[in-house]
């Protein structure tokens, strides 16, 4: 009897904290039971906004709520309206003969609102699953949305305060609708985010890819008031959409004032060393070449001179291949290498001095990261330029910048001489 007391004591114990070991994840949700949301898309409101697939998922009351601005209450119209691509489980399932099913594999829905969070809470009350956005892909934003300091900040402050989101979440700006671009529906991607997500990434096939934007980056950006650059996508059919040309953001506003172009855009990619590949047409007299970029090197130098005011000095170096010429000389030959090299560069540097020139004397905004650069490696010369640098004296738009261009051409391909020639 004098023993059972123990071995009871030990039995409870053991059995107690075996209940630690039972209680599982208590706030797990099946998978088939959240609502998974992919991509989103932000715009101004319009009355006569519709889903992406057609279908109008608003409700009059959205469209009508009363402004409450002539009572001092907080007014309660529309600053956005937003487009949910939200994965449909039973479209991503495998195929069968090469045919899919189980139907399509997202579907859209539109909600205005002032605020995203309240946006989400009526999404929430329209879907039977609850949203769920860890595997958020892409967020695009109109342009006119962009060019509102205010809602540009308040739109993206959401996305950066909730716990299930990434900071690698990819983020795009649009001249159009942004709606309108998660219309787009290639054969070979179930999701159109996750088409977005892929051709965002192509920096190595095109020079006038900008590096991903990501949602992070530009927190970073706003929180040091920073000018920056983000990827803009374009066309929005049902067939493809573009990633080209720059969308520009001054650190100062916090808001979109306005683009680089393509040939702008492969050249800050060359300014800033982002370059992962693409093409160069150059051009020598009547010859016409191309010439695929493998690798390059970038080099910054700042110098002072007796009124403390920077100059710079960008060095260039770019290797690569010849793709196509329509020289008619031994391409082999040490003069016509010379000569395609000295071509190649002689374009790589146009298309630099073109989108210096457009930053300093149209947007007047470093989005080279030349005030970047001083701030790590000239401090103290930076701690009495920072204030004046893109405000003020606006010391960026004046600062000299040269730009010095090296390239080589490391083969000419397969053959030495064009089908044309003599």
């Amino acid at each position: 009897m004098e023993t059972a007391a123990p071995r009871r004591l030990t039995i409870l114990t053991a059995g107690m904290l075996s209940l630690l070991c039972l209680t599982g994840c208590w706030d797990r949700v099946e998978i088939d039971q959240r609502g998974f949301i992919v991509a989103v898309a932000i715009d101004s409101p319009k009355k006569d906004t519709q889903s992406g697939d057609g279908t109008d998922h608003q409700t009059k009351e959205q469209v009508e709520e009363p402004t409450g601005e002539q009572s001092g209450q907080l007014s309660k119209k529309p600053r956005y309206s937003v487009t949910y691509q939200i994965v449909t489980p039973s479209g991503m399932r495998g195929t069968q003969n090469g045919d899919q099913t189980g139907g399509k594999a997202y579907y859209h829905m539109v909600v205005q609102g002032r605020s995203m969070a309240t946006m989400v809470a009526k999404l929430a009350q329209r879907t039977s699953r609850p949203p769920f956005f860890e595997h958020l892909k892409v967020i695009i934003l109109s342009e006119e949305v962009a060019r509102q300091g205010d809602q540009f900040a308040d739109a993206i402050d959401f996305y950066l305060r909730e716990s299930e989101m990434r900071r690698s979440t990819r983020i795009m700006v649009t001249r159009g609708k942004a709606a309108q671009i998660l219309n787009t529906h290639p054969p070979e991607d179930r999701l159109p985010a996750t088409y977005l997500e892929l051709i965002s990434s192509n920096t190595k096939e095109s020079s006038r890819i900008l590096p991903e934007s990501r949602i992070g980056d530009v927190h970073e950006f706003l929180l040091k008031r920073e000018s920056f650059v983000i990827q803009n996508v374009s066309d929005g059919n049902r067939a493809f959409s573009t990633v080209s040309d720059a969308a520009v953001f001054s650190g100062q506003s916090k808001r979109l004032i306005g683009f680089l172009d393509g040939e702008e855009t492969a050249g800050l990619n060359f300014l800033r060393g982002d370059i992962k590949g693409g093409q160069i047409d150059f051009q020598n007299g009547n010859e016409q070449g191309v010439f695929a970029i493998e690798r390059m090197k970038r080099h910054l130098r700042a110098s002072f001179g007796s009124n403390g005011l920077p100059s710079f000095k960008i060095s260039i170096q770019v290797e690569g291949t010849l793709n196509e010429t329509s020289y008619s000389q031994d391409t082999l030959a040490a003069s016509t290498l010379h000569s395609m090299q000295e071509a190649t560069a002689k374009e790589i540097k146009r298309l630099t001095e073109k989108t210096i020139s457009k930053l300093q004397q149209q947007y007047h905004c470093d989005v080279i990261g030349l005030g970047s650069y001083l701030h790590r490696k000239h401090y103290r010369k930076w701690q009495k330029l920072a204030s004046k640098w893109e405000q003020g004296e606006q010391l960026f738009a004046s600062s000299p910048i040269q730009v010095e261009m090296k390239v080589f051409i490391r083969r000419s391909g397969n053959i030495d001489r064009t089908e044309g020639s003599e």
